[in-house]
């Protein structure tokens, strides 16, 4: 048995219960096992046994045993174990350890002391086999959230582990990018190794897994042989609070409608970038009126979040006008009019409570219903964590507050930049709900997703950004 985890129950330092609870899940070598459940269900603190930062790393109480190919991981340290097991995380930020591409990609080959002709031949392996040409030398910082997943798989695939765990590693990803994690699923996979993957979106993964686990409140609910779990209908997998296993296609307008209101947000002929840089994007002519929600879609890389930063004033535009109620505004005066939630919510939550971050929105606001924070947060499905610390969140319950915290905002213009990654079918329609509520009150919506589902059950159309409008 490759993985094997015996009777383990785990409690993080402070947490107020368990986070896992007699869980016990065996892995053969070779074997694909996908993890799925609701966000905060325990999936990422199994990834952590399984890459041996718990007990090493986190802190807690933890009782059973988790053996690594025959070894107890408590009597090894994670370093020693560096070459049997490789770790791409849910917030690829986390893992980096350089400012470029290229040094990311050696940095495991060079802590490990590898000879320079090993390294060499192995990171020009990794960019052939990972068709990550474009990725080569470039600054880590000017990468997409997708762009920057895909360096930190190929950080680890340098390294050739027997063991490959992923913590959602396509919840930043455009469609295409999906399609060629799957190539690189299997080709791994075809190499004989033990994948084990945390993941909400399953549609990928069907062909790839071997068995899929449902966790719930950090116990093993359910689990089923892929062939199986194929045979579920498409009720069936909702009910159980699951993403589809099929595809979902995006199916909406890309043209503009006719309407004599005026428009909340209007572009014209704008071009986005970095100012000594050449345009991300260039060309963008759009509006979005009062009471839409309008999708942004497009290639990782190709500007999107770029543009939301652009709109909301937090970078200025290279050339063009963006204009709020047909008004210019300046980039500086543009955070008044529009409200951003960022792809990663660790650079927007500040306070000690969940409860905290939404009640430090009403401070500046002449409306202070405090019911309103009840109210937000029960959608949410939050009020059971309202007085956790955000830090301590899973990636999807940051998320969750980040959407809940711009609800309350009085901005015209709402933009979310991938607000369902990491999130569950279940959550992904409670922020269906607050977005279509908020769209109902006026608001005009921008949401920036790969997520089909998400985008095929409230936007009314899409905006794309593509080759005609990225150079």
């Amino acid at each position: 048995m490759m993985i094997d985890i015996d009777h383990v129950s785990f409690q993080y330092s402070g947490a107020e219960q368990e986070n896992l609870q007699d869980f016990n899940l065996q892995i053969k070598k070779g074997e694909c096992v996908v993890l799925t459940g609701e966000s905060g269900c325990g999936k990422t603190c199994v990834t952590r046994l399984i890459n041996t930062l718990i007990p090493h790393f986190y802190e807690g109480e933890m009782s059973g045993a988790v053996l690594i190919d025959g070894v107890d991981t408590r009597t090894i340290q994670p370093h020693d174990l560096s070459d049997k097991i490789g770790s791409v995380f849910q917030n690829p930020r986390s893992q980096f350890f350089s400012l470029d591409t290229d040094s990311e990609i050696v940095f495991g080959m060079e802590n490990k002391g590898m000879p320079y002709q090993v390294m060499l031949n192995r990171y020009q392996q990794t960019i052939r086999e990972l068709h990550i040409e474009k990725l080569k030398d470039r600054n880590l910082f000017d990468l997409s959230g997708g762009q920057k997943q895909t360096i930190a798989f190929a950080s680890v695939y340098a390294l050739n582990p027997d063991i490959f765990v992923l913590d959602e590693p396509s919840s930043n990803l455009d469609p295409d990018a999906i399609q060629e994690l799957r190539r690189l699923l299997l080709l791994i996979k075809a190499q004989g190794k033990t994948i084990v993957v945390s993941e909400h979106r399953l549609y990928f993964l069907n062909g790839i897994a071997d068995r899929i686990v449902l966790m719930e409140h950090g116990k093993l609910k359910q689990s089923w042989s892929a062939r199986d779990f194929a045979l579920l209908s498409t009720e069936q997998i909702k009910a159980l609070g699951l993403r589809s296993y099929t595809p979902a296609r995006l199916e909406l307008p890309e043209t503009m409608p006719s309407r004599n209101d005026t428009p909340a947000v209007e572009v014209k002929d704008l071009a986005i970038g970095y100012e000594k840089g050449k345009p991300v994007a260039q060309h963008l002519n759009f509006r979005v009126y009062p009471g839409e929600i309008v999708g942004v879609v497009g290639k990782n890389g190709c500007g999107k979040s770029t543009l939301a930063r652009t709109l909301c004033g937090l970078q200025k535009e290279l050339r063009g006008e963006v204009l709020y109620q047909n008004s210019m505004i300046p980039s500086k005066r543009r955070i008044r009019k529009a409200y951003l939630v960022m792809q990663d919510p660790d650079y927007q939550l500040f306070t000690d409570s969940v409860y905290q971050e939404l009640l430090l929105v009403l401070s500046d606001q002449k409306d202070k219903d405090e019911k309103r924070i009840d109210d937000i947060l029960d959608e949410l499905n939050l009020t059971i964590y309202k007085e956790r610390h955000p830090m301590s969140l899973s990636g999807g319950q940051k998320q969750r507050t980040a959407i809940g915290v711009a609800a309350l905002r009085d901005a015209e213009v709402l933009i979310f930049d991938e607000p369902t990654s990491g999130l569950d079918y279940k959550n992904m329609e409670s922020v269906a709900g607050i977005l279509s509520a908020l769209s109902k009150r006026g608001k005009a919506i921008l949401v920036i997703s790969h997520d089909n589902e998400l985008l095929m059950k409230i936007c009314s159309r899409v905006i794309r950004m593509d080759e005609k409008t990225s150079s």
